[in-house]
């Protein structure tokens, strides 16, 4: 993580500031451009340009550290494997620089024990080759996200974003990058490992590891927080939404993108796999991971003659299925252990209770040709907090 990191988070438990101890650094120089940009947006540059690989950071009033392990910042209040992970090849500096310091063992929210395995297997297995996002090039997707976050109208060129899930990392490296802005992007999965590997390079994307139901930053930090297709699969989406709602300044906007009952009605198909979906993911998301995959290889096959065969990849800005596609598009189906689906008027009235005016819905806005369905007929809401 960038030494600036330390800047922008707090405790998780009480939101405190926290003490930073480093162990492991390497510096890694901005280019003339990247120090301009820092500059512009009040950053220090050699807070950029500091890369700490391990230590930790601290509250010491509770005695509570929160690891940095493979440069990241694992902020998740409960146990985890990395943590435990992080104890055994640090455990002993830790007792001599640290004393009286334990590493955060409250209990976690219902359920995410169970997202946090299902979907550090889903990003983990998916071999991102820069060639394909999900069903669509890099650059279909991008230009989708562009639209549903309003950037063409709406920039945030300079400011500061979160993005809470993050996933491979791309749209987080796009919007860094596209907005000349500074992005944090959290995801509770060991996704985040993925994402700091293969987008890393981007002193302006930091990357960190937490919950929704517990952001390790102050209130009123962002400019922009958004969430694309991730508090559905919390245990209470309404609950993730008002944590999350509280992170915007005022006069900051936030966009939440849900799933929605209208768009599994949309076609046959999709009325048949939510019908599969209610019969296999209550006993899916169960399995152990490898039961898991052997449950899931024969829907592979069906996902690519519906993608490859029955059109979907001869829409604009589609790719054909592989199987690593597939299989990755089977297990987000039918692995979460939460998979809710909300209408506009629900999450609108979310918005305007929690402090929210200038509340839209996607599918109010002039739709353009090259976006998906699935993007339009899904709940897509934003506002702007008062």
């Amino acid at each position: 993580m960038k030494q600036r990191v330390a800047e922008l988070l707090v405790c998780p438990l009480d939101r405190t500031r926290l003490d930073l101890v480093s162990w492991d650094a390497v510096r890694t120089p901005l280019d003339p451009t990247q120090r301009a940009r820092a500059g512009a947006m009040g950053i220090e540059p050699e807070a950029l340009e500091t890369d700490i690989r391990s230590g930790a950071l601290v509250n010491r009033a509770r005695g509570i550290a929160y690891p940095i392990y493979r440069g990241i910042p694992r902020m998740l209040t409960f146990a985890t494997g990395v943590a435990a992970e992080f104890t055994r090849e640090f455990g002993g500096r830790m007792g001599r620089e640290l004393p009286g310091v334990r590493l955060p063992a409250e209990p976690p929210m219902p359920g995410e024990e169970d997202v946090l395995r299902t979907f550090s297997r889903e990003w983990l297995d998916y071999e991102w080759d820069g060639q394909s996002y999900w069903n669509m090039t890099p650059e279909h997707t991008y230009r989708c996200m562009d639209f549903m976050l309003d950037l063409p109208a709406r920039p945030v060129r300079h400011g500061r974003v979160l993005e809470l899930g993050i996933g491979i990392g791309g749209i987080a490296d796009h919007v860094a990058r596209s907005q000349e802005c500074e992005l944090v992007g959290v995801d509770l999965s060991y996704a985040v490992d993925a994402a700091a590997r293969h987008f890393g390079g981007n002193p302006f994307l930091h990357v960190v590891q937490a919950s929704a139901f517990a952001p390790p930053f102050a209130d009123e930090s962002f400019d922009l927080v958004y969430s694309h297709g991730v508090l559905h699969h919390t245990f209470s989406t309404r609950t993730a939404f008002e944590r999350l709602s509280r992170l915007p300044r005022r006069g900051g906007r936030l966009y939440v993108w849900v799933y929605s009952d209208e768009d599994e009605r949309r076609t046959p198909v999709r009325r048949g796999l939510m019908l599969l979906e209610r019969a296999l993911r209550p006993l899916c998301w169960r399995l152990p991971t490898a039961a898991q995959t052997a449950v899931l290889l024969p829907l592979v096959p069906l996902y690519l003659l519906n993608q490859n065969v029955l059109g979907g990849s001869r829409q604009a800005g589609n790719v054909r299925y592989g199987f690593n596609e597939a299989l990755h598009a089977a297990r987000d189906r039918f692995t979460p252990r939460y998979v809710h689906r909300h209408a506009n008027a629900e999450v609108g009235g979310w918005f305007r209770a929690g402090g929210y005016d200038r509340v839209r819905y996607v599918t109010e806005r002039a739709l353009p040709a090259y976006l998906p369905p699935s993007f339009a007929h899904c709940t897509g809401v934003d506002g702007i907090r008062r």
